[in-house]
C-alpha cells in the first residue's frame, strides 16, 4: 500500500519519519506551557474584603508604587512608597477587579476605623489564581499608634536570560 504523504524527494513518509510527529509535539508543548503557567503576563487583580464585625473599611489601592529599602534598619523588609494611589472608604462585603497597568503591579491595604479590635479578611486573585487569603483581628492601634492593616502586594517579574 502506497503512503499518500511524500517528503520533498518524493519518497513516501513512513513511521520512521519524524515529520508526522511535529504537529502533536507542538500541541503537547503548548499544553505543557499552559499547564506550567507560561501563558504570558497577568491582566487583572481581584480583591475581596469581608468582616462580620464592621460595615466598612478604609482601602488604599495602587498600580504604581516603588519598594524602598530602609537604610536605618538592615534586614528589615522594604517599605512601599505609593506614586499614584486611591484611598476610599468601602462598604463590606467589597469585591472589585482592577486591570493591571503596564507596570504589572498592584497594592491594596485595608483597615477598619473601629475603636475596638475587629476581624477582617482579604482575598486577592491575579487572573483568577488565588494569591492571598488572610484574616486577622486588627487592633485600632499598634505599638507605633497606627491602625493594624491587611496588605496585599503583587509585582510580576519578567523572566530574563542571563
Amino acid at each position: 500500500m502506497k503512503s499518500p504523504c511524500r517528503n520533498s524527494l518524493g519518497k513516501p513518509l513512513g513511521r520512521s519519519s519524524a515529520r508526522p510527529l511535529v504537529a502533536p509535539t507542538i500541541v503537547l508543548l503548548l499544553a505543557a506551557c499552559d499547564s506550567l503557567g507560561v501563558g504570558g503576563e497577568p491582566n487583572s487583580t481581584r480583591i475581596r474584603i469581608e468582616s462580620a464585625d464592621v460595615a466598612e473599611v478604609s482601602l488604599v489601592t495602587s498600580r504604581w508604587f516603588v519598594e524602598v529599602a530602609d537604610d536605618d534598619c538592615a534586614g528589615c523588609p522594604s517599605q512601599i512608597q505609593i506614586v499614584v494611589g486611591d484611598t476610599s472608604v468601602v462598604s463590606l462585603p467589597f469585591e472589585r477587579t482592577y486591570p493591571l497597568s503596564a507596570r504589572l503591579q498592584f497594592f491594596a491595604e485595608a483597615w477598619p476605623s473601629a475603636d475596638v479590635p475587629v476581624t477582617v479578611s482579604m482575598k486577592a486573585w491575579v487572573d483568577d489564581r488565588e494569591w492571598y487569603n488572610g484574616s486577622r483581628t486588627l487592633r485600632p492601634e499598634d505599638e507605633d499608634g497606627a491602625p493594624e492593616t491587611l496588605r496585599f502586594v503583587y509585582q510580576y517579574t519578567r523572566a530574563r536570560l542571563p
